[in-house]
C-alpha cells in the first residue's frame, strides 16, 4: 500500500452506476480519490475510516484507488501514544469474562460463599451481596454499551478488539448471558437476605414465648403413596402445649422504597405489586405433608391420638410496610400477632393440646428425620470472579478514555 487516507463519503448500491455501490478517500494531500466498495478487501466500510491504498488508472485515465484496505499502523501509533500519557497499561491476555458455575450446597452456605465475596468486594450496602452482585452487572451493561459505540468507529474498535480491549462478538454474547445469571442470583441472595432478616424476628419472638422450635429444617418430602420423593426446607417448626405449627416467613415489603400490597384471594394465590402471581399457600402444604408424613410414620407417636399431631399453618409477614389484604381462610398474620395466632385455640378451650412428654417425644422425632445439609443445585461465581471483574472494568475505563480522546487522536494523524 503506498498511500493513506480516511473514507470521507459512501455512496451504497447504485444500478445506474456501480454494483455495491462506491466511495471516495480524502488523501493526505487533500486530493480526493474515487474507489468501489467491491475493491475494500474488508466490510463494511463506513464514513470515517482509516484507510491505505493503491492507485491505478482507469481506460479513461481517471484514477483511483484499488485495493482499499484498513490503515491501522499509524492509528495504533498513536493509541499507544495517547495510552501512555494516561499511564494506562494494556494486556495482550485474553479479555475475562467472570465466570459462575454450577456447584451443589445448601442454601447458607451458598449465601454465606457470596457474603465472604462481599466482604472482599469491599462495597457497602444494606442489602449484601446484592450490591457487589448489582455493580459487576452495571459494569457489564457499561461494557456492553460502549462496545456498541464504537460500531461508529469501526477502526478504532477492530483495533481494541484485536488486543483484547473490548470484547468480541463472542465474548459479548457471554457477558450478556453472564447478566441473566448474575440477576438471577441477585434475585436470589436479595430474597435470602430480608428471608434471613425476617427469620431472626419471628425467631426472637418465638424465643421471647419460650417456645420450641426446629429453624429451617430440611424434611423428606413424600407423594401421594407415602413414597420419599425428594426434600422440602422449612423456616420454622414450633411445637409447644399449643400443638404444631408450621411457620412459613415472608417479608415481603422489607424494602422501603418498593410500594408493597399483599392480597392473597380465596383459593389461597398471593399477589404482589411488581411480583408474579405465587401460590404461596401450596408450597406450605408441601411443609404441612412432610411434618405430618414424618411424625404419623414415626413408631414411638403411634400411642397418640393423630388429631395432637396434626400440624397448622400460619405465614408470618414480619414488617409493618406491606399493606396485607387476606381473603382467604389461611392465617397470615404479622409478628406482633403471632403468639395470639399460636394460642388462640388453646385459650378457647381451655385445654392444652401437647404435654411436656409429648413435645419432647414430637422434638425427637423430628430431629431425627432432619435432612441435615441438604445440598441443591446453586450457580454461584467461581474463584476468579472478582479478579476477572475488576480487570473487565480495568479494560473498560481504557476503551472509555480512547473513545474520549478519538478527535485528538484522528487530529494528531491528520
Amino acid at each position: 500500500m503506498e498511500f493513506h487516507g480516511k473514507v470521507r463519503e459512501i455512496v451504497p448500491y447504485d444500478h445506474r452506476r456501480h454494483t455495491g455501490g462506491y466511495g471516495f478517500i480524502n488523501r493526505d494531500d487533500n486530493q480526493s480519490i474515487f474507489f468501489l466498495l467491491a475493491w475494500a478487501n474488508y466490510q463494511p466500510v463506513q464514513v470515517g475510516d482509516l484507510v491505505e491504498f493503491e492507485t491505478e488508472y482507469d481506460e479513461n485515465q481517471r484514477i483511483h484507488a484499488n485495493p482499499v484496505g484498513r490503515d491501522e499502523g499509524r492509528l495504533i501509533k498513536q493509541v499507544k501514544h495517547v495510552l501512555d500519557q494516561k499511564g494506562y497499561k494494556t494486556s495482550r491476555k485474553k479479555l475475562p469474562v467472570p465466570g459462575v458455575t454450577a456447584m451443589n450446597t445448601n442454601m447458607a452456605a451458598a449465601y454465606e460463599t457470596l457474603n465472604a465475596m462481599q466482604t472482599q468486594f469491599g462495597l457497602d450496602n444494606d442489602v449484601q451481596p446484592a450490591s457487589m452482585l448489582s455493580t459487576i452487572n452495571e459494569w457489564i451493561s457499561e461494557t456492553v454499551e460502549l462496545s456498541n459505540k464504537f460500531d461508529d468507529e469501526p477502526t478504532l474498535q477492530s483495533i481494541l478488539v484485536k488486543r483484547n480491549i473490548l470484547p468480541k462478538p463472542k465474548q459479548l454474547e457471554e457477558l450478556q448471558n453472564l447478566q441473566v445469571m448474575i440477576r438471577k442470583m441477585n434475585y436470589e441472595q436479595r430474597g435470602r437476605y430480608y428471608g434471613v432478616r425476617g427469620e431472626q424476628i419471628v425467631q426472637a419472638k418465638l424465643e421471647q414465648h419460650h417456645l420450641q422450635y426446629i429453624k429451617n429444617p430440611t424434611l423428606p418430602e413424600f407423594d401421594v403413596n407415602g413414597n420419599v420423593v425428594g426434600a422440602t426446607e422449612i423456616d420454622f417448626i414450633v411445637i409447644s402445649m399449643f400443638g404444631i405449627h408450621v411457620l412459613e416467613v415472608k417479608n415481603y415489603g422489607a424494602n422501603k422504597n418498593q410500594e408493597q400490597r399483599l392480597t392473597i384471594s380465596k383459593d389461597g394465590q398471593w399477589n404482589r405489586i411488581g411480583a408474579a402471581q405465587e401460590n404461596v399457600t401450596n408450597q406450605n402444604d408441601l411443609h404441612i405433608a412432610a411434618v405430618e408424613g414424618v411424625l404419623f410414620d414415626a413408631k414411638t407417636l403411634q400411642k397418640l391420638d393423630p388429631v395432637k399431631l396434626l400440624a397448622t399453618p400460619v405465614f408470618v409477614i414480619p414488617n409493618e410496610n406491606v399493606e396485607i389484604v387476606n381473603r382467604s381462610s389461611e392465617a397470615v398474620v404479622r409478628v406482633g400477632l403471632l403468639y395470639e395466632t399460636l394460642v388462640r385455640e388453646v385459650r378457647q378451650k381451655r385445654q392444652v393440646v401437647l404435654s411436656p412428654t409429648e413435645i419432647a417425644q414430637v422434638l425427637s422425632v423430628l430431629q431425627e428425620a432432619l435432612e441435615e445439609n441438604r445440598e441443591f443445585q446453586y450457580f454461584l461465581p467461581d474463584g476468579e470472579f472478582l479478579n476477572d471483574a475488576y480487570e473487565l472494568q480495568r479494560r473498560y475505563n481504557i476503551a472509555q478514555y480512547i473513545y474520549e480522546q478519538r478527535e485528538k487522536i484522528y487530529q494528531a494523524i491528520y
